[in-house]
């Protein structure tokens, strides 16, 4: 390199640095603005959203300072769902010691694939997962886990070291699992890939949209019999529709009777057990892996989820593959190598987000923040079930509640949810989305957002209110 190119080399490096104050400056001031007014929109803005059009790619590149301020104009067309008034699906509140503890582990660019190449960021990995095994409960020396990038690839990564467990190559065409029709569609992906036969995928009855355990029992002994081989049970703890968690405890009970991997989709509903209503989720404990989403209800960017296992030799048997290419950074220790627990090779640094927002606010804090979401979400449905325009679907588990518009017929009804759902977004009143509940149309909201006061609840509350008003409702 010469001067001339050193000394560009050194102009663009202070551009960057410039820019890179400016931004921070920006983003922390969005992540402490506590928006309520909206002035940032927090829905999916297909309503108020203009014609958008990226620059093309040329041969000839631009000013760096241009191209970043078109980076920051289009992604702030997305949806923000860590806004407050985000009620739908699972928000992502998403903490700003996340933000800073991520944007310092991006920046070492860290490749967590064994221990030999990344000491420390594996160091924080770990430790959030020895952290998390405690908390759900898991028993045993051989108990560990490793971070995903979501509950679809936890799920994956332990359905297939469970899929590998309980049936052979041979008999895969008979391998049978169980769940219900509340069930995460991310599971039904992993078992597609996984090559279970969709003819063999049972979905036990329910109950206030929990599973009917004795159903459980009467299937698998019907598959038995059939000469199928039931490998699987997937319980959930806190569906996506409603909260609802399924008898965790009698599952187990059944799990271990007959011998199937207990399967656990906590991927949001598994902070319960930080919360002063841990014993919901009584059972947990028993599972044979567990999925955690640390991007839902601990309050973490995207994306980080805990794959948890009861013994992590199932992971090895089913990952570890080895590559001459590796050898002289593979693990020597009686710790294994995360490329070896699941189907990443190269692996970003998930841990350290999540490390600092432990070490920065502590247990005690997480759990309050879950208490109060669980709280407000019990405010909302007193205030349905005190309203002469709205009636209870079902009430507040989890931080989920669902509701309706009153009507006397049923289309009436689902013809006024979509109504009022459309509005509260359009005009960014509130993110509260619809879903399908024993085909029926409903309203539904999820109040995990930690920065939403109890007045800030009460004023979105009477803003429902209002808006039917004006809808004639």
């Amino acid at each position: 390199m010469n001067d001339e190119q050193n000394q560009m080399h050194k102009i663009q490096e202070e551009e960057i640095l410039k820019l890179t104050n400016q931004f921070v400056n920006k983003i922390f001031k969005h992540y402490n603005q506590g928006d309520f007014n909206a002035k940032r929109g927090f829905l999916n803005r297909q309503e108020i959203r203009k014609p958008f059009n990226l620059s093309s790619i040329q041969s000839q590149g631009r000013p760096i300072e241009e191209v970043m301020k078109e980076e920051i104009d289009a992604l702030e067309l997305d949806a923000n769902l860590r806004h407050p008034r985000y009620y739908g699906f699972i928000p992502g509140p998403a903490e700003y010691v996340s933000w800073l503890g991520d944007m310092i582990a991006t920046s070492y660019n860290s490749h967590v694939g064994g221990w030999h190449l990344a000491p420390g960021a594996s160091a924080m990995e770990k430790e959030v997962i020895h952290w998390a095994i405690q908390q759900v409960g898991l028993k045993g020396e051989h108990a560990g886990g490793i971070l995903e990038s979501g509950g679809t690839m936890a799920g994956f990564t332990a359905l297939a070291a469970a899929r590998d467990a309980k049936v052979s190559v041979n008999d895969i065409s008979k391998a049978t699992v169980y769940m219900t029709r509340q069930t995460h569609t991310a599971n039904h992906k992993a078992l597609h890939l996984l090559g279970i036969p969709k003819e063999n995928w049972r979905y036990v009855d329910t109950e206030s949209f929990q599973m009917q355990s004795d159903d459980l029992e009467r299937q698998i002994q019907a598959d038995q019999e059939k000469g199928l081989i039931p490998i699987i049970v997937i319980g959930t703890c806190g569906t996506t529709n409603t909260g609802a968690i399924d008898p965790l405890d009698q599952i187990a009970r059944i799990c271990e009777k007959y011998q199937l991997w207990f399967h656990v989709d906590g991927a949001y509903g598994a902070s319960v057990v930080l919360s002063n209503q841990r014993h919901l989720a009584k059972g947990i404990e028993k599972a044979d892996s567990i999925v955690w989403d640390g991007h839902k209800w601990l309050y973490q960017i995207y994306g980080i989820a805990f794959c948890l296992v009861k013994d992590i030799r199932y992971l090895l048997n089913t990952y570890r593959a080895g590559g001459e290419y590796l050898q002289d950074v593979e693990s020597t220790t009686d710790k294994p190598d995360w490329w070896d627990m699941g189907p990443e090779l190269t692996r970003p640094a998930r841990g350290p987000r999540l490390w600092m927002t432990l070490q920065t606010f502590g247990t005690e804090k997480i759990s309050a923040m879950i208490n109060q979401s669980m709280k407000y979400a019990e405010w909302f449905e007193a205030q349905v079930k005190q309203s002469k325009r709205l009636e209870l679907v079902t009430a507040a588990s989890l931080g989920i509640v669902t509701f309706k518009v009153k009507a006397e017929q049923r289309e009436e009804s689902e013809r006024k949810n979509i109504l009022l759902s459309e509005t509260l977004r359009k005009y960014n009143i509130a993110g509260i989305f619809t879903t399908m509940l024993n085909d029926e149309n409903v309203l539904r909201i999820c109040t995990i957002s930690p920065e939403e006061s109890l007045e800030d609840f009460k004023d979105m509350y009477q803003s429902i209110e209002n808006t039917m008003d004006k809808l004639g409702m």
